[in-house]
């Protein structure tokens, strides 16, 4: 038997909560990177409404909200001169928060603290990323995947290192655009590069007094050339993110001083008053919009950037492959306790797949929109509604179950980022205030775990759905019951065992659209997803019987 669970090649923001995900169930990991050490700089910021609750499962989301921040207005600048508002406008409008959804606003924050983060709760788990690291070739057969790893150091491991060979159960590739995992598989990577889309991106030092930290500011035009500084999330911090575009950019250096920049900067801008320190990674980067044709072949499977490159526009793409890396996890975690049948994890390209090509679609028609002469451009700029990525679902997934409606429509399985009204299995779980051992139902949810809602004040039908979890395999799903108001908590007295929760405002009832006569089962799954719209017990282990190998 292997060593080693599986080994995540890549400690990007998808290796890592891959990694930490597997940790929290109890598998064993190891987390590999070519890289000497952290990276540096803000690259991909934007944390979405959807990746928060995510955050949340893991337990992570205090700290991603201690250093985040809300997206600040944008200020666009009148040229000549660069000193005078045009207009200023919010990229992100603000939402208010719902009981439904608390956090329903995007959050920034750099990727490099947003990663050192996560890794900081990995460490808790007595996980270490291998940095220097890097993968040589593996194969696999029926039960394993051998694989070769080079270990280097600080000089890189191309000086000479050493060769470790490992047997591990499952290997995931995390290891970003060019990755090494996809390449040895011989996954068509398909789609296109931009080139006329091509942009200069990093980090760069503003020396005081500089920009206000408060904006983002923007001179220029987008068809033609525009830039942006964007100050990170710290009003401390002096380095700000730099985005320059436009066909009549001059991108001919390879590399980027500081003093480059700056003749850039006043090229645009015409300011001179605004001094430069050094840039971190700033290089020119240029959009591709790619997918992999299938997302695993054997026990080797590919998540976020490894399996999709896209847009930045939107700021979907981190999103989806943190997203990514926590649909596989707990299936993965499913079938290493002993659980799960092989084929539960071909529900894994089976959902994410549908998503990407949607998520791919949508950031390439708001870059076109964004560059393109003639396009309503100010619209191109709001990022509203389905990017909060709220609305993704796996309606069509085969292992949902929904007692409650009829199969998804055509559309519907065209359409993965916005079902049709109401709630079905194979949507994010809504958020509602209770009354009991905790305060809202975002605190039952854990990642560990199902857990199944049980909104019934009937004895009868509540016995059955215990019955029904009783029997499934020891810690793989909790019971939560939700009872109306105006209900005596006696008529509950004898569930000791579960967990009884009183619907505070009648809010829980409400969003997951239940009346009174109509007792329902949902059984929300460790990534936060209704895996099943239930009317009883049997249906409960309609959906088990799914995922597990063996119920009652």
């Amino acid at each position: 038997m292997p060593a080693v669970d599986v080994l995540i090649v890549g400690a990007g923001p998808s290796g890592l909560v891959a990694a930490l995900a597997l940790a929290q169930n109890g598998i064993s990991v190891r987390i590999i990177d070519k890289l000497a050490e952290p990276r540096v700089g803000q690259k991909g910021p934007a944390i979405q409404p959807r990746t928060l609750e995510l955050y949340k499962l893991l337990g992570v989301l205090d700290d991603i909200l201690e250093r985040a921040r809300f997206a600040q207005p944008i200020v666009h600048y009148k040229l000549p001169g660069g000193t005078e508002v045009a207009r200023e406008f919010n990229m992100f409008p603000w939402t208010d928060p719902t009981p439904d959804c608390p956090y329903p606003n995007p959050l920034m924050l750099g990727q490099d603290r947003h990663e050192e983060i996560l890794r900081a709760h990995l460490q808790r788990y007595g996980i270490e990323v291998e940095w220097a690291t890097e993968l040589v070739d593996f194969t696999q057969d029926g039960s394993k995947v051998h694989v070769r790893i080079s270990k280097g150091d600080i000089t890189g491991i191309s000086k000479g290192g050493i060769t470790e060979e490992l047997d591990v159960s499952y290997l995931v590739g995390a290891d970003g655009g060019h990755s090494k995992v996809r390449k040895t598989l011989g996954l068509n990577f398909a789609g296109e590069t931009r080139e006329l889309d091509k942009m200069l991106a990093g980090d760069i030092v503003v020396k005081p007094p500089g920009l206000a930290r408060d904006k983002w500011h923007a001179w220029g035009d987008p068809q033609t050339k525009v830039l942006g500084l964007r100050p990170c999330e710290s009003p401390d911090d002096d380095k700000l993110a730099i985005l320059v575009t436009g066909k009549d950019v001059d991108y001919g250096k390879t590399t980027w001083s500081s003093e480059d920049f700056a003749k850039l900067f006043h090229e645009i801008t015409g300011r001179t008053d605004v001094q430069f320190g050094e840039t971190i990674g700033l290089t020119v980067w240029r959009p591709n919009i790619r997918m992999i044709d299938q997302f695993s072949v054997g026990r080797v499977f590919i998540v976020g950037d490894a399996a999709h490159t896209h847009s930045p526009t939107g700021g979907q793409g981190m999103n989806s492959s943190v997203q990514d890396a926590a649909n596989l996890a707990w299936k993965l975690a499913l079938l290493l306790q002993g659980h799960a049948s092989p084929t539960l994890l071909e529900s894994y390209p089976a959902e994410r797949v549908p998503v990407i090509r949607e998520m791919l679609e949508r950031t390439t028609r708001l870059l076109d929109r964004t560059m393109r002469p003639g396009e309503d451009t100010d619209e191109a700029w709001h990022r509203r509604g389905p990017l909060h990525m709220l609305g993704i679902h796996y309606r069509w997934s085969h292992i949902v179950v929904d007692e409650r409606r009829i199969p998804p429509s055509v559309d519907e399985r065209q359409s993965a980022y916005a079902g049709s009204e109401g709630l079905c299995a194979g949507d994010r779980a809504p958020d509602a205030p209770v009354e009991g051992d905790v305060a809202r139902l975002f605190d039952l949810f854990k990642f560990t775990r199902h857990t199944a809602l049980v909104f019934s004040a009937d004895q009868d039908f509540i016995d059955k759905v215990i019955d029904a979890v009783d029997k499934l395999p020891a810690g793989l799903c909790d019971l939560a019951i939700v009872r109306p108001r105006g209900i005596s908590p006696e008529t509950f007295a004898k569930y000791k065992a579960a967990k009884v929760f009183m619907d505070k405002d009648g809010e829980a009832y409400r969003v997951y659209e239940v009346s009174d006569g109509n007792p329902t089962v949902f059984v929300v799954r460790p990534d936060g997803v209704v895996g099943a719209v239930v009317k009883n017990g049997e249906g409960v282990g309609k959906y088990f019987s799914k995922l597990v190998n063996v119920v009652g």
